[in-house]
């Protein structure tokens, strides 16, 4: 039988449980994420070059095969079926040869149903794949049971040929504890580690993984995603027709509002390790059609989060091993270094999962890791250099110093202290250290909330814009080190309002709430906290002038080809 391509998501009339489509009166299109065939892709990164789409026929329908330009968003009719499969069930096949050139889709449209079922459909090649594939699986988690409960059960029924290894950094037992979701024959196995975070414990899983010989790839995948229930087979089938080295990055979607895009790859910033998302400022709604066609589209990104990420075996060969980060920012380092060992990410549409959002997850300790592992990112890559770096970390200092954020302030500060003290250091960082950041960095905010008393409502605030700003800020600065303010009630901003130091009213006491209602940080303005960040600001930055080049060595595997 050859390999499925592709599988029909949740449609309207779709039924998991009897794998059957109920067309009913109308018509029905399987153009979705998880129904297209994105024929672009498979041109410029497959030697596949004819695809058939298959499909058992109870009843009386016409089936269209239709090419859809992900420009244009023209449509052209390609091959078409009509008649009535009647209670055996006919089987019905278009055949079409890939485009060409162009970015466009493969779709297909049933109508003149009249009660007709589907069962049994799905892209399909009309040749064996030129090579096998077996890919080992990594799920690094802490504390995430429900979510692994869950995709246990999704991935028991497709890891036949394939294998799961899942590092658990929480309490021992993992294993037993989820014996009931992971049945006896299912290939998996749990290794359970002291936290060494997320970098720690893909970095154990791809070692396990290389070591055992057995994988030609590995995928990687966060433990709070809710993943398709076709996800390992789609997988195996693009690195199955590949035809050149590359990484498949996954999408991921909102776990709340289902069809939003929230990435699809992203690009680093001219100049430095910023980030630049592939999916669209306005927004990408797949539940759309456009939405579909701006992933159809071909996208080149630096990489792709670890939230879904596949990289070849042998590219630990060629890279050696992730950067040792405990956490954040492991992926954007190593799949640029991939990259840039000609291995690009490939951002490939229908490969998805869902995530929780990040920004129901921001916290203040995050600026730690985010400035001590761009700095060391960069001083592998050497993308910005000195003077540069400064200015970029004094401006994001300064936001947060302004908008009394002071917990910010010290994991920024605390960030590049610790890029001083050198990629051993880094390397030898664990949970007990990660646990003592978390208590220093929540000191001020804490504090503000205690306080919140008499709280008063906010109109909704203007930003300064120009010359005005750039010149008030610096003025706040000032005033901030040198005039002390008297202490003020709180005055609480409108419900999911960001609180910014350059709106045209600053008060000395703010408080955030979320769209709900519910407090979300407090920031209380304080002199000598104000002036204490500064001095230890430029303590670190004086450091970091030192060691800005400093060499940060790579682990790499053990030779064992």
């Amino acid at each position: 039988m050859s390999p499925d391509l592709a599988q029909p998501s949740l449609l309207k009339g779709w039924s998991a449980e009897e794998g059957a489509l109920y067309c009913g009166e109308g018509a029905q299109r399987l153009g979705g994420l998880f129904d297209a065939f994105f024929e672009s892709y498979w041109r410029e990164f497959s030697s596949l070059r004819q695809v058939e789409w298959r499909g058992t026929l109870y009843g009386a329908a016409r089936v269209t095969l239709l090419r859809r330009d992900a420009e244009s968003r023209d449509e052209q009719v390609l091959a078409q079926w009509c008649g009535h499969g009647g209670d055996e069930g006919a089987l019905v096949v278009l055949s079409v040869p890939l485009a060409e050139a162009g970015e466009s889709s493969l779709q297909i449209e049933i109508d003149d149903a009249r009660g007709a079922t589907l069962r049994a459909m799905g892209w399909c090649a009309p040749v064996p794949p030129p090579r096998q594939v077996r890919l080992g699986l990594v799920i690094t988690t802490y504390e995430r049971e429900a979510f692994l409960r869950e995709n246990l059960k999704k991935l028991a029924g497709q890891l036949s040929d394939h294998e799961l290894l899942i590092v658990n950094h929480g309490a021992p037992g993992l294993g037993e504890r989820l014996s009931d979701a992971a049945p006896s024959h299912m290939p998996v196995r749990f290794i359970d580690q002291e936290n060494r975070g997320g970098a720690g414990g893909f970095t154990r899983g791809m070692l396990e993984h290389y070591c055992a010989e057995r994988a030609s790839h590995i995928i990687l995948m966060d433990d709070d995603i809710d993943l398709p229930t076709d996800i390992v087979p789609r997988m195996a089938a693009i690195l199955a027709w590949s035809d050149k080295p590359f990484c498949v990055g996954g999408a991921m979607f909102d776990y709340h509002a289902r069809s939003h895009l929230f990435s699809a790859g992203d690009y680093l910033q001219p100049g430095g390790f910023g980030i630049h998302h592939v999916a669209p400022k306005g927004g990408c709604d797949v539940a759309d059609a456009t939405g579909v066609d701006f992933l159809a589209r071909i996208h080149k990104p630096d990489f792709n989060g670890w939230w879904c990420f596949a990289l070849p075996l042998e590219a630990l060969d060629i890279v050696g091993l992730p950067m040792p980060c405990f956490i954040r920012g492991d992926d954007v380092e190593y799949g640029y270094r991939l990259k840039r060992a000609g291995l690009p990410t490939v951002g490939w549409p229908g490969i998805a999962v869902w995530h929780l959002p990040f920004a129901a997850k921001s916290a203040a300790w995050h600026m730690f890791y985010d400035r001590r592992n761009s700095l060391f990112a960069n001083a592998i890559h050497r993308r910005v250099g000195r003077s540069a770096a400064i200015r970029k970390l004094l401006a994001g200092f300064y936001h947060h110093l302004l908008r009394y954020d002071y917990d910010r302030v010290r994991a920024m500060t605390l960030g590049i202290c610790a890029f001083n003290a050198g990629p051993a250091a880094m390397a030898a960082w664990t949970y007990r250290e990660h646990n003592a950041l978390l208590a220093d960095t929540r000191r001020h905010g804490d504090a503000a909330l205690a306080s919140i008393g008499t709280v008063h409502s906010m109109a909704e605030p203007r930003r300064l814009h120009g010359l005005r700003r750039s010149l008030t800020m610096k003025g706040r600065l000032l005033a901030d080190l040198l005039l002390p303010r008297r202490k003020t009630a709180a005055l609480s901003l409108p419900p999911d309002t960001v609180w910014r130091p350059d709106y045209v009213s600053r008060p000395s006491f703010v408080v955030e709430h979320d769209k709900d209602g519910n407090i979300r940080g407090a920031f209380r303005y304080d002199r000598w906290a104000t002036w204490r960040a500064l001095w230890l600001c430029a303590c670190a930055l004086t450091g970091m002038m030192r060691y800005f080049a400093q060499p940060v060595p790579l682990a790499h595997v053990p030779k064992l080809r």
